[in-house]
C-alpha cells in the first residue's frame, strides 16, 4: 500500500455510519427517541392545551447561518418514527446559507411540534462539527485532519466529522490498537521490564500477534528518543511496508514535530510508520502542524468546541381555499 491508501486504512471508517449499521442505528436511537421520550414525559401539556384540531401541516427546517450540513440521513429517519414525512432538500456535506431550507416535514401538527427540539439538536450538533471540521481541513489540506474519541454523541460526531471532510480515526476500542502511557504502566507491574524501550517492545510484539483485529496499531510518546525507538521497533515488524504502523506524537509543540519527522527521515524509518500529532492543536496553530510534515493531526477540539450551525424549523400557514 502507498501512503495514502495506509492512511485511509488506518483512519476512514465511513461504512461504519450509516443506518444500515447497527451499532450506528442504535446510537441515533438513544439520542433522538429516547431523547423525546424523555422530553415529553407524561404528555406535551402546551401542544395538549392549545391545539384541538390537531390536523396535518407542511413545515420547513431551515439553516440561519453559513455552513456545512450533516445528519440529513439521521433526521430524515428519526421524523419518519413519528409518521412523518421528510423530505431533504439537501444532502450531507453541502453548504448551505441562510435563509436556505434543508427539510421539508408533512405531519400531524402534535408530532412536528414534540419532535421539533430533538430534530434540531440533531441537525445542529452534526452540522456545526461538519462546519468546523471542513474549514479545519481547508486550512490544513493536503494533510489528514482526524476526530479524537472525545465524542459527547459516539458515533454521530463521527459521522459528522466525516461530512465535513475529515476523518474519523478509531469508532471504539474494539477495532484498533492504540498503546497509550497507561497500559505500559500496567505492563511495567509484571516486573520483566525497565526501560520504556523495553516496554514498549514487549507491547508492540503482543500487538501484532493480533494486528488481524485491529485496523491500525499506533503507540503514544512523548519524546524524540521514545520515536526513534518504537519507529526501530515497527520497521522491524512492518517489512513489508503494508500495514498502518503509527507514531503517535503526544503534545509535541510544532517545532519539535517537524524536527521528529525529520529525525525519522534521517534513520530511513519513515516508509515503515505513519506519524500522528495530537494534544493541544487549534484553528490557529493547525497550519504549523501542516508544514510540520506529520500525516495527520487528531484533535478533540473537532467533537468538544462546535459551534452549534443555526437551525430552525417553522410549520408553514394554512393558505384559505
Amino acid at each position: 500500500m502507498n501512503r495514502k491508501e495506509l492512511l485511509t486504512r488506518a483512519y476512514v471508517r465511513k461504512e461504519k455510519l450509516n443506518l444500515n449499521d447497527f451499532d450506528y442505528k442504535m446510537n441515533l436511537r438513544l439520542l433522538t427517541i429516547e431523547a423525546v421520550k424523555h422530553d415529553v414525559g407524561k404528555g406535551d401539556i402546551t401542544t395538549e392545551s392549545i391545539i384541538h384540531n390537531n390536523s396535518e401541516r407542511t413545515a420547513l427546517i431551515g439553516s440561519k447561518a453559513n455552513g456545512v450540513i450533516a445528519g440529513i440521513e439521521e433526521a430524515c429517519w428519526f421524523y419518519s418514527q413519528f409518521g412523518i414525512k421528510a423530505n431533504p432538500l439537501v444532502k450531507d456535506g453541502e453548504k448551505v446559507e441562510p435563509g436556505q431550507n434543508i427539510i421539508e416535514l408533512k405531519g400531524k401538527e402534535s408530532d412536528l411540534l414534540k419532535t421539533e427540539r430533538t430534530g434540531l439538536n440533531l441537525l445542529q450538533r452534526m452540522s456545526g462539527i461538519a462546519t468546523l471540521t471542513h474549514s479545519l481541513v481547508a486550512k490544513a489540506s493536503p494533510m489528514m485532519v482526524a476526530a479524537t474519541r472525545k465524542t459527547h454523541w459516539g458515533l454521530l460526531d463521527n459521522k459528522a466529522v466525516f461530512c465535513g471532510g475529515g476523518a474519523t480515526h478509531r469508532l471504539g476500542l474494539w477495532e484498533s490498537i492504540l498503546i497509550k502511557d497507561n497500559h505500559l504502566e500496567s505492563l511495567s507491574k509484571e516486573g520483566k521490564f525497565d526501560s520504556f524501550g523495553d516496554l514498549a517492545t514487549e507491547a508492540i510484539k503482543r500487538a501484532w500477534e493480533n494486528k488481524d483485529k485491529a485496523n491500525f496499531i499506533e503507540i503514544e510518546v512523548t519524546n524524540k528518543e521514545q520515536v526513534l525507538r518504537v519507529a526501530k521497533i515497527f520497521g522491524e515488524y512492518n517489512s513489508a511496508k503494508d500495514y498502518p504502523c503509527i507514531i503517535m506524537l503526544d503534545n509535541f509543540p510544532p517545532e519539535d514535530a517537524k524536527k521528529t519527522v525529520e529525525l525519522i527521515k534521517d534513520n530511513k524509518l519513515i516508509d515503515y510508520v505513519l506519524v500522528e500529532a495530537s494534544g493541544g492543536i487549534t484553528p490557529e496553530n493547525i497550519t504549523k502542524y501542516r508544514d510540520s510534515g506529520v500525516d495527520v493531526v487528531s484533535l478533540g477540539y473537532l467533537t468538544h468546541s462546535p459551534k452549534s450551525l443555526d437551525i430552525n424549523q417553522m410549520i408553514l400557514p394554512v393558505i384559505p381555499d
